[in-house]
């Protein structure tokens, strides 16, 4: 997160512009933090999803529970070329059943870690925000405070001068 920012200060408080210029960076460079966990989360979410894999998972199961009914309808003697095609259909099926697990498995995990993320710096730059906004409140309350002491010290000049010399005297 970006560092406070020291003001320059003239006799009635901060300059407008330069506490403007810093709200701008602050909102540009939320913006810019936001824009991009937004990609991360359309990337994420562009990939084939749970239910995607588990359609393709459930075609396949389908497949095998078809393949193996018709095996047992018509059994195919021992020795024939045409059983171990079926067995290493079954051995590639159920390798692609694994693998579809374990990468809906790691898309899974890899959305949790990219809203995980995006939750903590949408967090973090909230709390900055606020931390700012509050420092930025508490000193103009101070400057409005100087302000009305000022002025009071003003009146009390004018009541002691006059006191010294009243309107008659002049």
């Amino acid at each position: 997160m970006a560092e406070l920012h020291n003001f320059r200060t003239s006799f009635r408080g901060f300059h407008r512009k330069d506490v403007v210029d810093y709200l701008e960076y602050l909102n540009n460079s939320h913006k810019s933090q936001l824009e991009q966990l937004n990609n991360q989360l359309a990337e994420a979410l562009s990939r084939p999803s749970d239910d995607e894999l588990r359609s393709q998972l459930e075609q396949a199961q389908a497949r095998i529970q078809e393949l193996e009914a018709l095996l047992s309808e018509n059994p195919i003697p021992e020795g024939d070329d045409f059983t171990q095609q079926e067995l290493e259909a079954y051995r590639r099926a159920e390798k692609v059943e694994r693998q579809a697990n374990e990468r809906a498995k790691l898309i899974y995990q890899k959305a949790n870690a990219v809203l995980a993320d995006a939750t903590a710096q949408a967090e973090n730059a909230s709390a900055h925000i606020g931390a700012v906004a509050d420092q930025v409140t508490q000193q103009l309350r101070d400057y409005q405070q100087s302000v009305q002491d000022t002025k009071q010290t003003f009146q009390d000049a004018v009541a002691t001068l006059h006191d010294l010399y009243p309107a008659e005297e002049i």
